[in-house]
This record gives structure tokens, sequence and C-alpha cells, in this order.
């Protein structure tokens, strides 16, 4: 039997998932100064309004009311300011000096002026790399495919193929060889490049930062090599086929029916959700077709 051809990871996707893992290490950073400034601003309106409303020796009750209310708000914005310090500077280790040869970073080196040259970081007046406003535009795409991966592909994580359910990790116990892990299997009957998927899954779960060594196996070309393993080993649409008393039932039909439970499903669930956090039913999450998007090529 001939099996369908398996999708290889190519040296542009290794060094595109490369940028784009680097980008999001810088922005973790990034963010908690960008969060920083606008409390800054807030509490500077804060603190202006709580003078003004302070001046005379005469207040009404509302505008005692209304101080009071100010004065708790400025309160909740220093907490959050401090937190926001605090998360700083415990985030201080993903930023990145220019000055690589000096560190253990210095393997990065050529990614980091590939990204450069691609218009997505430059080097700040410290001599550290931060994003560009196109670097900006990038993570938040990146960010979108995030979203659109936990909506549409997480739930392909946990499959009884026996039973035919889905399994939640909110409320199963989802060990033992009965779950069956169909994300790749799903990416390649839609047309979505698996790599993609897993890449999208590895960094949602945070699981390249659990290597204490993730910086230095990418700069030598590793670090993808556990997601290239996956792709390999996860079931296949041609591994989903099976025979039964009224015949021969193909991979595709399989995994079109799974597809079909588990788009269900996710709608199911996402009810709930905004139920119970009082979200507006409304709100759209991004469409799967994001997670086709590639960067710099």
């Amino acid at each position: 039997m001939k099996y369908p051809q398996i999708s290889v990871l190519s040296k542009e996707s290794v060094k595109e998932f490369g940028a784009l893992l680097l980008l999001d290490h810088l922005m973790q950073y990034e963010l908690l100064q960008i969060e920083k400034i606008e409390l800054e601003d807030i509490i500077d309106q804060l603190e202006n309004g709580v003078t003004e409303l302070k001046k005379g020796f005469f207040r009404s009750d509302e505008q005692e009311q209304k101080l009071t209310f100010e004065k708790e708000e400025l309160r909740e914005a220093k907490n959050a300011l401090s937190e926001v310090e605090e998360e700083i500077e415990g985030n201080r280790h993903c930023r990145l000096n220019v000055a690589l040869a000096e560190t253990d970073d210095e393997g990065l080196e050529s990614l980091l002026n590939f990204m450069e040259s691609r218009g997505t970081l430059t080097v700040g007046d410290d001599n550290y790399y931060k994003a560009t406003d196109k670097g900006h535009e990038v993570y938040h795409d990146l960010v979108n495919q995030l979203e659109a991966y936990v909506t549409h592909f997480e739930v392909y994580a946990y499959v009884d193929l026996e039973q035919g359910i889905f399994g939640d990790p909110k409320t199963d116990l989802l060990e033992g060889d009965k779950w069956s892990d169909l994300r790749v299997a799903v990416a390649e009957h839609k047309g979505i490049d698996p790599n993609r998927v897993v890449f999208l899954a590895m960094l949602s779960a945070g699981t390249f930062y659990d290597n204490p060594d993730w910086k230095f196996d990418l700069s030598m070309g590793t670090l993808f090599q556990e997601m290239e393993q996956i792709v390999q080993e996860q079931l296949h649409v041609y591994e989903l086929g099976y025979s039964d008393s009224d015949g021969k039932v193909s991979g595709e039909q399989v995994i079109q029916d799974i597809i079909k439970q588990g788009s269900e499903l996710v709608l199911k669930r996402k009810s709930r959700e905004q139920d119970h956090n009082g979200r507006k039913k409304g709100e759209e999450s991004p469409d799967e077709q994001v997670i086709t998007t590639t960067y710099y090529w």
C-alpha cells in the first residue's frame, strides 16, 4: 500500500518559526512595558482629578462620593502598576542585547539579523532588540493564529475513536491509551500545514520555554526536532480507515465525521463559556484560515 507523503518541515519554516518564537519571547517584556506606560498615564490623570476634587473647604455629597471613588481607582491603579513592575523584573530575561558575543545568546545573532532585515526588529538606544511597528503587527497576527488554533484544533487533542467521544480537559481524566490526538489528521484534511498547527500547539502550551536550553537549541537548528517527530508519529488521515460488516470506511470519511462532531462541540462549549462569563454571543473567534498565514516569505 502506498501511503500519502507526510508533511516535511522546510528550512524556510524552521527560520520562520524560530523568528516567531523569538518575537513572542521579546514581546513578553515589551507588552509589560506598554502596560506600565498606560498605567502611569492613568495614575497621572487620577492624581490630577483627586487634587482638583480636594480643592476648597466645602464639598457636596456628590463631590465627596466622586472623590472617594477616584481615590479607590487611584489605589487600584497603583497596585496594578506595582504588580506590572514586579512582572517586568521577572521578565528581564526576555530581553536580548545586541552585544550577543558576550552572552550565551551568540548563536541567535544570524536569526536576529534576519528579523532586522525583514523590518520586524530594531535595536534601541539601550542596545537591546525591540519590535518595530511591523513586528507588533506580526505579533498581533500570531496571537490571532494562537486563538484560532485553540478554537478550531484543540478539541481534537483527545478523541476516543471507539466510543466516538471527545475528551474535556476540565472534566475528564485524560490518561490511558483510549485517547487519540487527531490534530495533525484534521490539519491534513483541511489543507493546513500540520507543522504550523503543532508549532502553535507547543507555543500555546509554553512547551518550547519549558526547555531551559531552548535558545541554544534554536541556534543549533535542533529545537523543532520534537515538533517534527510529533507530526510524523501522530495519526494521519489514511490510518483512520477501517472495515466492518458493512464494508470499508475510508479515513477521509472518518475524519469528516469527526470534524463535524468537533465543530458542533466547539460551538456548544463556546456558548456555555459565554453564558458563564457573561460575554456577548456575537463575539467572533478568528477563522481557522488565519493559521495558513506565513511570514517573511
